[in-house]
């Protein structure tokens, strides 16, 4: 058995290569309105017999760069690739998520705070979810 760090190491870097490999297949890439924020579409795929889509975006997060505030219209599963997010809803307080770590977007609630927290190192991770064909995953009021 790998020591953790080995371990969390090696999970890392095959999420990236699987995300970096499908990116080459699926991937359409937009920017944030936030400057330097990207998001690459790396998945879709629609869910029979609904009007409902799972999706994989790879977020790209330059040093010390912020979200608007915003909320999404369904929960959603974040897994950290590399670099430091801090995370906040409601009137909650912030929370830093690390390499390795996953965070929940919560459904309907106001993301009062999503950051890169390292002011020096790029923040990249994944988000699956899943929504009606053509409905947005984050929305800025």
């Amino acid at each position: 058995m790998l020591p953790f760090s080995k371990a969390h190491q090696a999970v890392t870097a095959a999420v990236a290569v699987i995300a970096f490999a499908a990116a080459g297949a699926y991937a359409e890439t937009a920017p944030d309105p936030a400057a330097g924020i990207t998001r690459t579409m790396l998945q879709r795929y629609a869910i029979p017999g609904s009007d409902q889509e799972m999706r994989m975006d790879l977020i790209a997060f330059p040093p010390g760069a912020t979200s608007p505030l915003h909320h999404h219209p369904v929960a959603g599963l974040n897994y950290i690739l590399e670099g430091t997010a801090e995370s906040a809803y409601g009137d909650e307080a912030p929370r830093l998520y690390h390499a390795g770590e996953s965070l929940q977007d919560r459904a309907a609630i106001p993301h009062t705070l999503f950051r890169n927290a390292d002011q020096h190192a790029v923040l990249r991770f994944l988000i699956f979810y899943t929504v009606k064909v053509g409905q947005p995953y984050l929305v800025v009021p």
